[in-house]
């Protein structure tokens, strides 16, 4: 049975869920993908470079990690007041 102090998960909860998994698909592309086979609306695609760039898929990854940490702290009980 649920506690009556649990909190549903407002909008905001959700967006930074959606944000969090949209930063780790791009982080998996980064990871996956080199730079010229990236899209280019994707800071450090380039044509002439077949290099990865994990440095943009490991700071892609790290955002997505921390929106999931703050759609978490958005679920935590009410407080009584």
């Amino acid at each position: 049975m649920a506690s009556s102090n649990a909190v549903r998960p407002t909008a905001l909860t959700w967006i930074l869920l959606v944000l969090g998994i949209l930063f780790l698909v791009v982080a998996v592309v980064y990871w996956t993908q080199p730079a010229d086979a990236l899209p280019s609306f994707f800071p450090g695609a380039d044509a002439t470079d077949t290099a990865k760039h994990m440095k943009h898929g490991i700071a892609a990854a790290g955002l997505g990690a921390i929106l999931f940490v703050g759609a978490w702290m958005t679920t935590g009980s009410k407080k009584n007041t």
